[in-house]
């Protein structure tokens, strides 16, 4: 695992998709008390609602019964869980910009 701040710029972006980045991002700004490389409590806000997202997906794509036939949604719905890392990316290309 490397820092984020020794990646390059196109592979940070990419890094941003992580959870564990986002994590240790929030990690070193609120926790650490060290340098943050961008925002850890936008870091917190996109865990927290991507937990709070994924959840909500799982209660609804699953089904108890293995019998049952029918589904309520399809199976590629729960790429919808990297809605908020995707916007998180977004936001802090913008900031950049």
């Amino acid at each position: 695992m490397l820092p984020y701040s020794m990646l390059p710029d196109a592979v940070q972006m990419v890094a941003q998709l992580l959870p564990s980045t986002q994590a240790m991002n929030a990690f070193n700004g609120l926790a650490m008390g060290n340098m943050a490389d961008f925002s850890p409590w936008v870091s917190i806000i996109i865990l927290f609602f991507s937990g709070v997202l994924a959840f909500g997906l799982a209660v609804y794509l699953f089904s108890w019964d293995s019998q049952n036939s029918t589904r309520r949604g399809h199976p590629l719905m729960a790429l919808l869980a990297w809605l908020p890392y995707v916007l998180g990316v977004v936001y802090t290309t913008i900031l950049i910009l």
